[in-house]
């Protein structure tokens, strides 16, 4: 039988609350203000060119294609 008086844990519970706040304060300042665009579009960015780079460099690496053609290439596929 279990003991009515035995404390349960709740610090699962306790970090998944916090964890969602978070994420929804960070959502909404994302998509809610004007400083949020505009950090949205430079992460949008960082995001297509980091992308351009991986492709470039896995073209590299197993073809026999330059990476400054994979690049050019990958960087037309990935238009802003």
């Amino acid at each position: 039988m279990k003991n009515p008086f035995e404390k349960e844990d709740h610090t699962g519970l306790i970090v998944g609350i916090a964890v969602g706040v978070a994420a929804g304060i960070g959502l909404g300042w994302l998509l809610l203000t004007d400083k949020g665009a505009v950090y949205r579009d430079q992460l949008a960015r960082r995001l297509k060119d980091g992308i351009s780079d991986t492709a470039a460099d896995f073209i590299d690496h197993k073809t026999f294609i330059a990476k400054k053609v994979a690049k050019v290439a990958t960087d037309a596929v990935i238009k802003e």
